[in-house]
C-alpha cells in the first residue's frame, strides 16, 4: 500500500509506537491548534528541554485522526492547545475534550489562537456561504476596499481615507478581542506583546519574534528556563503582505527590514510578486459569481467597515 505524503509528513503521529519509544526523560509533548501551532512547537523542541512529535492542525482533522489523537493523549506530559470549541467539525476535538483524556499528572497549557489587525487594517477572511473552505485566487486574504467596490459594482477597489484616529481605533479593537479571547479562555497572555506594534506577515500569520515571545511564555509556564532558538527562517513567512509605511509612522511600529510597500510576496520556487491591483482585479472577477460570499463579508465584518470609516 502506498502511503501519502501527508501521512509521510506527520510519519511519528501515525507511529505512535515507534514516536513514543523515547531514550530519554524530557517531557513528551504535543501542540494542538491552526497553522501557529506546528510553528510554536518547532520553538519549543528548540529548547532541547521538551520532545514532540509533528501533528496535523486541528482543522484538517479526520475521524481517524481522532482515533490517533486519542491512542496519543493519555501518554502525554504536556498538551499545549489554543481554545477549540466541543465537538468541534463533528469530532470531540474540543479543547476541553482533549483536556479530559490527559493522564492526571500531565499539563495542559492554553494558548490564544493570535490575531492582529494593526499594520493590516482591511485585511479579513472571509467565507462563500456555499464552500467555507474556497479561497480567493492569488492570495487567501480578503481586502474591505475591493469587498465594497464589489457591493458597490465597481471595477477597482474604493480609495478609502482613513484616518489617523480609525487606524488607531482598529488596532485597539484588534488587541480588545483578544484580550477576551485570554479572558474566556484562560490562555496565556499574549495582548501586551501585541500592543507593542508588531510587524506581523498577515493579519493571523505572526512574525518570529511575536511567535518566539509565545513560546518563551509556554516554557515558563512549564518551568522549563533554556532558551528558545533561532529557527533560521520566518517560520509562517510564506505569504507577505503589502505594508502601508505611514501606518507604521500612525502606530509607532517598526517595519522589518523586508516590508513591501506595495507588492504581495509568496514563497515557492521561484517566488512570486503580485502587485495590491493584480489582487484586487482577480478577486473582483472572484466575487461577480459569488454575491453571497460579499453579502456575508458585509454582515460578519460590519463593524469593522463602521470603526475604518465605510460608509455603506
Amino acid at each position: 500500500m502506498s502511503i501519502s505524503g501527508r501521512t509521510r509528513h506527520y510519519a511519528d503521529f501515525y507511529s505512535l509506537n515507534a514516536a513514543l519509544t523515547r531514550s530519554d526523560d524530557r517531557p513528551f509533548g504535543i501542540v494542538v491548534g491552526n497553522c501557529q501551532a506546528e510553528s510554536i512547537r518547532v520553538l519549543l523542541t528548540s529548547t532541547l528541554a521538551i520532545d514532540t512529535i509533528r501533528v496535523p492542525p486541528a482543522f484538517e482533522w479526520t475521524a481517524d485522526d481522532i482515533r490517533h489523537v486519542t491512542e496519543l493523549l493519555p501518554r502525554l506530559d504536556v498538551l499545549v492547545v489554543q481554545p477549540i470549541r466541543d465537538d468541534y467539525r463533528g469530532l470531540p476535538a474540543g479543547t476541553r475534550q482533549l483536556e479530559a483524556q490527559l493522564a492526571r499528572s500531565a499539563v495542559s497549557v492554553r494558548v490564544p489562537a493570535l490575531r492582529y489587525a494593526g499594520l493590516h487594517p482591511y485585511q479579513v477572511i472571509a467565507r462563500d456561504p456555499v464552500d467555507p473552505s474556497l479561497d480567493p485566487p492569488l492570495v487567501p486574504y480578503h481586502d474591505l476596499r475591493t469587498i465594497v467596490a464589489a457591493a458597490q459594482g465597481l471595477e477597482v477597489p474604493v480609495d478609502h481615507a482613513l484616518t489617523e484616529q480609525a487606524l488607531r481605533d482598529s488596532e485597539e479593537e484588534s488587541l480588545d478581542q483578544l484580550r477576551h479571547r485570554e479572558d474566556h479562555h484562560d490562555t496565556i497572555r499574549m495582548s501586551d506583546v501585541l500592543a507593542a506594534h508588531p510587524h506581523w506577515h498577515t493579519i493571523n500569520h505572526p512574525d518570529n519574534a511575536t511567535l518566539t515571545a509565545l513560546a518563551a511564555r509556554v516554557c515558563e509556564r512549564l518551568g522549563i528556563d533554556s532558551p528558545v532558538g533561532d529557527p533560521g527562517r520566518e517560520l509562517l513567512g510564506a505569504v507577505e503582505a503589502p505594508v502601508d509605511p505611514e501606518h507604521a509612522r500612525v502606530l509607532d511600529a517598526v517595519l522589518r527590514p523586508d516590508a513591501s510597500a506595495g507588492e504581495w510576496r509568496l514563497s515557492g520556487t521561484p517566488p512570486t510578486t503580485l502587485t495590491e491591483a493584480e489582487v484586487a482585479r482577480a478577486h473582483l472577477e472572484f466575487y461577480a459569481s459569488r454575491p453571497g460570499l460579499v453579502d456575508n463579508a458585509l454582515v460578519r465584518h460590519r463593524d469593522r467597515l463602521e470603526l475604518l470609516g465605510f460608509r455603506l
